[in-house]
């Protein structure tokens, strides 16, 4: 991936994203499917605005976007059949 071969794991996006050209590096040349991979990331992240809001976490199954285990179970019931061997009560959420 490419995260594998970036210079500086530790940058922020918002810093990457300050600067044109981008400012990041690789160790490695970026050819071939790196090099498609790269180009599909830019085209996907170009029309991003970061600001300085706190980021928050939406629960995409309630309407108020709070996580419920009733929201959680509704989406699991409506989603489908549950294979028997998941494991789905012993899974840790937050």
């Amino acid at each position: 991936t490419l995260y594998n071969i970036v210079q500086r794991k530790e940058d922020y996006v918002g810093t990457i994203f300050q600067t044109t050209p981008l400012n990041i590096q690789f160790r490695r040349a970026l050819v071939g499917e790196r090099w498609n991979a790269w180009m599909h990331l830019v085209r996907r992240l170009i029309d991003v605005q970061l600001s300085d809001q706190s980021d928050s976490t939406q629960w995409k199954f309630a309407k108020n976007g709070g996580f419920t285990v009733k929201s959680f179970y509704m989406d699991l019931i409506n989603s489908g059949p549950i294979s028997r061997s998941l494991h789905i009560w012993k899974i840790k959420v937050p």
